[in-house]
Parts: C-alpha cells; structure tokens; sequence
C-alpha cells in the first residue's frame, strides 16, 4: 500500500472523528442556545474583559436569578398554550406587601410568607377566571395585568418603600452570598432541579405536556383541564412572589414601577430557550439559557455604550439570531438519520 493509499483513509477517519464530535455536541435540544451564550460571552468578553471579574458576574447570576424564577412558571403555562401576561404585576403586588408588612412591623420571614400566599392568590384568581369565563388566559391575564399594577400602586400609595431591617436574617440570607455566589442564583438552581423533575418525570408535568399536545384528548380521557390550569397558575404566581421577595431583600425596597415589561421579558426567554407556542413541549433548561441569552445582550448594550434609542433594536435581532441558531440546529438533528 502506498503512502497515498494510507493517508486516504487516515483522513476519512480524522473526518468522520470530526463529525461524531459535532453530533455529540449538538445531540441535545438546548445546543443551539449553549453555542449562542458562549458567543455571546466572547463578543463582550474579548473586548470587555471586565465582564470577567467577579462583580459582572454576581450581578448576571443574580438579575438571571429575578427573571429565571418568573420564566420556569411560563414554561408551564406555554406548555398548555397559555400565556400569561400579568406576571410582572403579581411579582410588584408580591414584592410590595411583604415591604409593607415589614414596615408594619411584621418580622420578614413572615411577611415573605404571606407575600407567597399573595402571589399564590393572585395566580389562582387569573386561573379561575379562565376557566369560569372559558376563554384563553392572555385575554384574561391582559385585564389582570393593568388589574395588577394599579392595585400595587394603590398599596403603596404610588410611592418607593424604603427602611427596611437590613441586618434581619431574611434580607443577609435572600441579598446575601453562599461560596461566592449570589443566593438567589442558587435558590433559582435549586427550583430548576425540582421544577424539571415535575414537568419531566411526573404525572403532573405528563398532564401540563398532554392538556398543551391536545386538549381534547386530554379532555376525553378524563384529564381535569381546569383544575390543573388553576394549578398552574397558582404555581406562576407562588414563584412571581419568591422573585420579587429576592428583589425586595436584595434591594431593601421596592418601587411602584418594578415589574413593568416584565411579561415580555418572561415570555422571550421562554420562547427562545425552546418551549413551543404551539404546546405540548418545554425545557426549564433552555428557559434558562434563554434568560441568560437576553441578560447577555442587556449587558452589551451598557458595556459597548449603545445608545438607549437603539438597545430594544440590537436586543430584538440579537434574540433573532439566536433563535434562528437554535432551530437551525434543531432541524439538523431531525433530518439525521
């Protein structure tokens, strides 16, 4: 065999090596958006080394955390071709009155407590009414959310609340660091272990999945559609509450704006990390590669010093492209044999 002959297939296999690693790496659903964060650190990394140092980075973890907790509840609710737009106002009216209740003079830990209950309220109220009205829940989430916000500015007298105890345990826990990182990042990590088990591997998550996939089967099979909506939304709100009791403690305040254009927010890293409009699919874990991909691009727009008038336009082709990254590798995988 000739030197010619024996390189030929040396190559082959060094191609073939080459194309097992790429499908290794893109065998999973979340590759698209894993290969756009990365992307998306070097573009701000390389020139902004400073993205780097520690501080950056709590501050990415932590506002991660804000948005992520909010965004796995939307995961849910998308799943059964649901959305919910008032998510931003049940985290203000949650935040808000545990701020109140503390300076009533309540201890924190039970004002947190009662500001999940709020939350939970809320999310239940928006679920009942969907189902006593029998339309979908945008529309009923689109009166909800004004209904939201002009109760939190009701509450609070349209003005910030201030003076928190800042030396409680409750705000050194929730505004606090375990190993160097940011509490909420690791409270935020520890509902995405728990929340993917419940959508993935129970019959709670298989009912959300089946409802989203077609809701009159589920319905002929005997599935209570209504309850588990109610359900659903009760647990969208619990966790509106715990983001903005993490936003309260971390802050020692509140302000009568917060939670404005949070659903939007919400709704696009849901989308982009994976869950389909159409139901019946989801993935917590793209959901959150999907706020770390928006909360990427906010940071470029400060760090390359964008003019404001332009950062909704830069954040809008960004969240583009990495869609049409994301799917583009998806349909790749599909067409492999």
């Amino acid at each position: 065999m000739t030197s010619t002959e024996k390189q030929a297939p040396e190559g082959a296999q060094a191609a073939a090596s080459r194309v097992g690693l790429w499908k290794r790496l893109t065998v999973f659903d979340e590759a698209g958006l894993v290969l756009g964060v990365l992307v998306l650190v070097l573009a701000i990394g390389i020139p902004h080394p400073e993205l780097f140092s520690p501080g950056s980075i709590k501050t990415l973890l932590r506002d991660a955390a804000f948005v992520g907790m909010m965004v796995f509840g939307m995961v849910f609710l998308i799943s059964m071709v649901e959305i919910d737009l008032s998510v931003g106002g049940m985290y203000a009216v949650s935040a808000t009155s545990a701020a109140l209740l503390i300076k009533a003079g309540i201890d924190p830990w039970v004002a947190f407590a009662a500001a999940l209950a709020v939350g939970a309220a809320l999310g239940a109220i928006n679920g009942l009414l969907t189902v006593l009205l029998d339309v979908p829940m945008i529309i009923v989430t689109l009166g909800t959310l004004s209904a939201y916000f002009g109760l939190n500015l009701i509450i609070s007298g349209g003005r910030p609340i201030f003076g928190m105890p800042r030396d409680h345990s409750f705000f050194q826990f929730f505004g606090g660091e375990i190993l160097g990182l940011p509490t909420p990042s690791w409270i935020l990590l520890i509902a995405l272990v728990v929340l993917h088990f419940v959508f993935k591997r129970t019959r709670f998550g298989a009912t959300v999945r089946a409802i989203g996939a077609n809701r009159a089967a589920a319905e002929f099979i005997g599935i209570r559609v209504g309850a588990t909506r109610i359900m659903v939304t009760t647990l969208v709100g619990v966790l509106c509450a715990l983001s903005g009791c993490m936003t309260l403690a971390f802050f020692k305040a509140v302000d009568p704006s917060m939670g404005l254009s949070k659903e939007l927010l919400v709704i696009a890293a849901a989308v982009i990390g994976g869950t389909s409009l159409a139901g019946g699919t989801g993935t917590l874990i793209g959901a959150l590669l999907g706020v770390f991909v928006i909360s990427l691009i906010n940071t470029a727009v400060v760090f390359y010093n964008i003019d404001p008038n332009y950062s909704r336009f830069v954040t809008g082709c960004v969240i583009l492209g990495a869609i049409a990254l994301d799917r583009f590798l998806k349909r790749r995988n599909a067409e492999k044999p």
